[in-house]
């Protein structure tokens, strides 16, 4: 199936994409035994980080819209379909960081969460097609696209967050040697987490506003507090609230530092989940 097919030539230039910013980040490093003799072809190869991963948003947009032509579906009435837009969300988010700021070493950890969430994507490419009339609506899919959109970038934030944990822990015991001195500096790592989640918050907020909107459609078959108190759309809800309260804390709270950095990491977990939580409403058969 073409979609298929070029959803696994997507991963698998989001994997060449992966390494190469691996290189960049990590074997160059001061402590690297190959840092004062290999670095000149290790910094060739880091250069098609950035050409790889726009290769593979390219291959699965088309995908995507493949899926789409073949199916007669929206992508989201799989769970193949929603997991390639999520992979796809946070490739692009990223693509975007890296036209301001060079960080290999986040790149290195986005990348990879894009192949995990592709590769189960992958996993469930013979999974069933939801057949629902309520998928084809235009207020729904805009709905998921928000949603899905805001993770890619909440991603791209909390990966900055465990970065900004592992440069601080070294500075703390005087590493300045260690491997991953490559990393960037604290502020930078700050100052893009909280930009990040600054530009996804309104995003997930829109996505959630719209499927509290959808839930009032009289043509549901089930009631408005079905869906209001599924653990699927408690846990999302769950997740804004801990976002909220980043920013609360950082601009009324004047929270600094590590405490800032495990609420980040903290909210992606809780807002994740949502792809574990059991539901009766979120599922279409």
């Amino acid at each position: 199936m073409l979609p298929t097919l070029l959803t696994a030539l997507a991963f698998v230039s989001y994997i060449a994409s992966m390494a190469c910013y691996g290189a960049t980040a990590f074997l160059l490093a001061p402590a690297s035994p190959i840092a004062g003799e290999g670095a000149v072809p290790t910094q060739s190869f880091g250069r098609f980080a950035r050409p790889f991963l726009i290769l593979g948003a390219c291959l699965q947009f088309c995908a995507i819209g493949a899926w789409c032509v073949t199916t007669h579906r929206s992508p989201f009435a799989s769970p193949f379909g929603t997991l390639s837009v999520t992979a796809w969300a946070i490739a692009i988010a990223f693509g975007v960081l890296e036209t301001r700021k060079r960080l290999p070493a986040v790149g290195a950890i986005v990348v990879t969460i894009t192949c995990l969430v592709l590769f189960l994507a992958l996993l469930q490419s013979k999974n069933p097609i939801a057949e629902t009339p309520l998928l084809l609506g235009q207020l729904v899919s805009l709905h998921i696209v928000t949603t899905l959109a805001s993770f890619g970038i909440f991603a791209v934030s909390s990966s900055c967050a465990v970065f900004y944990l592992i440069q601080n822990r070294l500075l703390r015991q005087h590493k300045k040697n260690a491997l991953f001195r490559r990393l960037p500096a604290l502020e930078t790592l700050d100052r893009t987490a909280y930009h990040s989640a600054a530009y996804a918050l309104p995003l997930l907020t829109l996505g959630l506003v719209l499927g509290i909107l959808r839930t009032f459609d009289a043509a549901l078959t089930q009631p408005t507090k079905s869906w209001l108190i599924d653990p699927h759309a408690l846990t999302a809800i769950g997740g804004w609230c801990v976002y909220v309260f980043y920013f609360l804390a950082r601009l009324v709270l004047n929270w600094r530092g590590t405490r800032l950095q495990y609420l980040l990491i903290l909210a992606l977990v809780v807002t994740l989940s949502v792809y574990a939580m059991p539901t009766s409403t979120h599922h279409f058969n």
